[in-house]
């Protein structure tokens, strides 16, 4: 990609099952959903720099979300967190 390139967008349709193979918690709070489909925009640096999904339920209204990442700086050190 070019400097001047428009992000790449990644889609998908999940399950909750799908999200429970990878994160348990999350998956089990997503049960009463029927799909999740997300997509992803990945820069030319491939960073991703938005993120949007819609949660859909066979009997309640979906939900949406969206998160937009911007004004990428310096790297952050993260830590994992100490043993309890």
């Amino acid at each position: 990609m070019d400097q001047d390139s428009e992000p790449m967008r990644v889609s998908a349709r999940l399950t909750p099952k799908d999200v429970e193979s990878v994160d348990r918690t999350v998956g089990n709070n997503l049960r009463p959903a029927t799909t999740i489909d997300a997509d992803a925009w990945i820069d030319n640096e491939g960073r991703v720099v938005r993120v949007r999904h819609k949660i859909h339920f066979a009997s309640d209204p979906d939900i949406e979300g969206t998160i937009t990442f911007t004004d990428f700086k310096n790297a952050m050190p993260v830590n994992a967190p100490a043993d309890s």
